[in-house]
Formats: C-alpha cells, structure tokens, sequence
C-alpha cells in the first residue's frame, strides 16, 4: 500500500529541530497508549507532528493510531492539524506556526477497526519544535 501524506510540509529556513521526541508502536496490542516527552517551542517558532502507521495492508485486520496533541496549559490543539488519526499506510508530516511560547506533547493510541489476524500496531510519531 502507498503511503498516502496528510499535511503539507512547511518550508523553514532552520534545517534541524530545536529538539524533538519519538516514539514507537511494534506490535502494541489495542488500546496501547504511548506519550511523548514535552518540547518546548518558542515564541514564533513552529510546532512540528510526524506520524506514519506502518502497518501493511492484510485481509482480515485494519489498525489506527489516533493522536491528540496538547501544550503545557492543558490545551488540545490537535485540531489545528489536517487529521487526528492515521489509518494504515498513512503518514502526517505537517508543521504549524506557535505565537506563544509553550511545551507540547502528543498522545497517541492504537486501535483495531478489524481484528481477525491481528498483529498489533506498527507506527512512529515525532513531536518536534523549530525555530
């Protein structure tokens, strides 16, 4: 299955993150629900989302990882990005603009639509900051 991408990166003169976190799903059973570490993002930077399921496509089983994003006020601002969740073979690779300075984290959990030879779910999501 291709990959299909959500989001339009943005372009940025900074080459690099000022700092990012990730993490994995392999093989993590339903329900599964990984955090990632706070990034803090300056006033006027960018608050940067990677994500991709990569779960390949199979018969019988169908998995996605749904994901919220917050800031350190307790905010959800997952809805100032395209979708908030990635069904298999998707990818998300978007930045948005940040006016204040604020720490942001996602939260991401597998799900099983359809679950007859079901594996678990394979995925990576990167919260990162950017000048």
């Amino acid at each position: 299955m291709a990959s299909i991408v959500l989001g339009t990166p943005t372009s940025s003169a900074a080459t690099s993150p000022l700092d990012a976190s990730t993490i994995t799903f392999s093989g993590s059973p339903d329900g599964t629900v990984k955090t990632t570490r706070k990034v803090s993002v300056p006033a006027g930077g960018g608050l940067g989302v990677y994500g991709k399921n990569t779960d390949s496509s199979a018969d019988l089983f169908h998995t996605r990882l749904e994901f919220d994003i917050y800031s350190d006020d307790g905010r959800n601002v997952t809805d100032q990005f395209v979708t908030d969740y990635l069904n298999m073979g998707e990818v998300i690779n978007q930045r948005v603009p940040v006016s204040n300075a604020h720490s942001y984290y996602i939260r991401v959990e597998c799900k099983v639509i359809i679950g007859i030879g079901y594996d678990g779910c394979d995925g990576t999501f990167t919260i990162s900051s950017w000048a």
